[in-house]
Order: C-alpha cells, then sequence, then structure tokens
C-alpha cells in the first residue's frame, strides 16, 4: 500500500504551497487540480457538496464521506504511485473521516497559521463570500482541526517557517513522509516558493505559492 497523505489546514494558511511541495517530490495528489491549488478538482467538488461551502451544513453522512474518500484513494494508487495525499481546507472537517477511510496509518500535515492572520488574509482575497462569512469559515475551521489535532500524531508546518526557511520545512515535510528527493526534484520544490526575486537563476520556474 502506498504512503498516505492528508494535509489539512485553514484557508490562507500556506496550504497550497505545502501541498505544491509534496506535489514536486512526487506525492500523487489527485491531478487534475482546482486551479492552481495542488488540490484534485475531483475531491475539491464533492467536499464541496458534502460541506455546501460557505456555510459549511454537513450535506451527507460521514458513512457516505467515508465510502467516497476510500474510493478516491484506491483510485489514486491504482496508478502505481508510492505516495499519494489529498489537500482541501474542507478536510479539516474531515480528520475522522479520513482514518476511519485510509486507516490508521494516515500522515498528516497541519498547515498552521495564527487565526487572525487568516482571517484578515482571507477578507483581502476578494472572493464572493470572503467578506460576509470569511471569520465564521475561517473559526469554524479551526476549531475542528485543532480538535482533531489534539490527539493525533501530525507535522505541523507553520506559515512563518514556510516563509521564513522553505529549504528547511521542505527537508521536515519529505523526512515526514518517507520521500528521498533527488536534487532536481528538491530545487523544483524550493523553486515554487522563492519569491520570483530571489530564486538563483537556475532553479526552474513553476506556479506560484498563494
Amino acid at each position: 500500500m502506498a504512503a498516505r497523505i492528508a494535509m489539512l489546514g485553514l484557508y490562507r494558511s500556506g496550504s497550497s504551497a505545502a501541498a505544491g511541495v509534496l506535489h514536486h517530490l512526487g506525492v500523487e495528489m489527485g491531478a487534475p487540480y482546482w486551479m492552481d491549488n495542488y488540490e484534485s478538482a475531483r475531491l475539491a467538488r464533492r467536499l464541496r457538496r458534502w460541506w455546501h461551502e460557505p456555510y459549511l451544513r454537513e450535506h451527507f453522512p460521514a458513512a457516505e464521506r467515508v465510502r467516497k474518500l476510500r474510493d478516491w484513494i484506491l483510485f489514486l494508487e491504482g496508478g502505481g504511485a508510492k505516495h499519494v495525499g489529498a489537500k482541501h481546507p474542507l478536510l479539516s472537517l474531515c480528520g475522522d473521516d479520513l482514518v476511519d477511510a485510509w486507516g490508521p496509518s494516515v500522515r498528516f500535515i497541519w498547515t498552521w497559521r495564527p487565526l487572525d492572520e487568516s482571517i484578515a488574509s482571507i477578507r483581502r482575497t476578494g472572493w464572493w463570500w470572503a467578506e460576509s462569512k470569511g471569520e465564521t469559515v475561517q473559526r469554524r475551521l479551526w476549531d475542528d482541526v485543532n480538535r482533531f489535532f489534539a490527539g493525533r500524531e501530525h507535522l505541523r508546518v507553520d506559515f512563518s517557517d514556510m516563509l521564513a526557511d522553505p529549504a528547511r520545512e521542505i527537508r521536515r515535510m519529505a523526512d515526514y513522509v518517507g520521500l528521498l528527493p533527488d536534487d532536481r526534484r528538491f530545487a523544483t520544490a524550493l523553486a515554487s516558493i522563492l519569491p520570483e526575486k530571489t530564486r538563483p537563476a537556475n532553479l526552474p520556474r513553476t506556479a506560484e505559492a498563494s
């Protein structure tokens, strides 16, 4: 069985940057992606149906979510990848579902940013619901993800640390999920985080992290 990785975190918590790192290191994240966020478009559509964003009302029972999450990860593993993963802010509402669907050996990564910072950031996005519902959404996700990780082994990746020392945080993530990336993969992952003006000339251009 492939190593299974679930990335949880609020909107504007650095999860797109961290998921991009996993993608560039060789983790199958379920492409095609929703826009440039390195989250499976197929899984994103399901999550929005389950939780009716931005109201986050539960529209499907846990048993149905578990069954779909199990089918989804088995589909990814059918392609032969040794590391498979998923990222989406609404997965923060599905921690227990993921354990039931994928088993107790799931490797969880928590992309963490102070709640007040994430609320301020989401208000600046211009998303249609961000101004009226943004704070409510962020607080609901914050409560659920903190509850879940209070009793679950995980790797916490702080937003500020990712900006301050991305190379160190990439190594931490690679070690945690059991990857040994070659120099080319590591450089590509690093380039996806570094601002354009600070990238060495020999680093490839990749999608910018949000």
